[in-house]
């Protein structure tokens, strides 16, 4: 079965008969790098890399709207992708107690920590989660998709919005069980693809593994304590090019393929300062 999206570019990807994508870290590159494409061909073709304005992304190329709400009172649920119009609880944190408020379809909701000035990174990279979301999975919750699909034994009652928590965020988990879990490790990747481009991401690292006189495009950690600093500070780099935080920085460099970490580099690191 194939899912398609029309926004300005059409999306055609495999998914299993319950709709959930089927989706290899490279398609969803290679997704993110159509829609960059498409959107504004400067981004990743321009020499210097650049950080993308993201809310324009939203709001001008796939005609979403925004909002900021308090979702919950204690900031569990960063951000809410909104498929179809309904009603939608969030906390009233001047009376102290949840309320319900209509949102329409095509609504992206983030919680309102994250307009902090120390939050602003992690709210940029929680827009473009979102926003993936939307690229990704709008089939799966359209009532035409299951209208089609009444009599698929599996298939689950239509459900308005996606909620996205902390833990689902800049994520590097492991464990993908649920169709849930897939949803969320597919909306995080193409996030990172959208907000730090391969092409652009890539452009910096070589050039500094360059200077560096790395050769084979990839670095293990633990191989040179200078090294070592000198890809922190990459690191740093890349999170202040891209405007994101230094964990997604980071792990957008693993997920590219230019840093290995070894299991054991903390006690690599001691060794290390303790011999230096």
């Amino acid at each position: 079965m194939w899912a398609v999206f029309y926004a300005y570019v059409k999306l055609n990807f495999r998914t299993k008969r319950n709709g959930i994508p089927v989706l290899s870290k490279k398609e969803i590159e290679d997704l993110a790098e159509i829609v960059l494409l498409d959107y504004d061909a400067d981004i990743i073709n321009k020499p210097e890399a650049k950080a993308i304005d993201i809310e324009d992304f939203i709001e001008c190329y796939a005609g979403l709207d925004m909002d900021y709400q308090d979702l919950t009172s204690d900031q569990s649920i960063l951000g809410m992708t909104v498929f179809n119009n309904c009603i939608i609880p969030v906390y009233d944190a001047e009376n102290e107690k949840a309320k319900e408020i209509p949102v329409d379809k095509g609504t992206v909701i983030i919680d309102n920590s994250l307009l902090e000035e120390n939050q602003s990174r992690r709210g940029r990279f929680t827009l473009s989660h979102e926003l993936s979301h939307w690229f990704l999975h709008k089939h799966i919750y359209t009532e035409t998709y299951h209208q089609l699909s009444l009599f698929d034994d599996d298939m689950e009652p239509v459900k308005p919005m996606i909620k996205c928590r902390t833990s689902d965020i800049e994520s590097s988990k492991k464990e993908l069980v649920t169709d849930d879990d897939w949803l969320e490790w597919q909306a995080d990747y193409m996030a990172s693809a959208l907000i730090m481009p391969r092409r652009s991401v890539s452009k910096v690292v070589l050039e500094k593994f360059s200077e560096m006189g790395i050769k084979n495009g990839v670095y293990e950690r633990g191989t040179n304590f200078n090294d070592d600093l000198n890809i922190s500070a990459l690191i740093y780099e890349l999170a202040d090019i891209f405007y994101v935080s230094l964990s997604a920085a980071e792990i957008r460099l693993k997920n590219l393929g230019f840093l290995i970490e070894p299991e054991n580099y903390q006690q690599v690191l001691l060794e290390q300062l303790f011999d230096f």
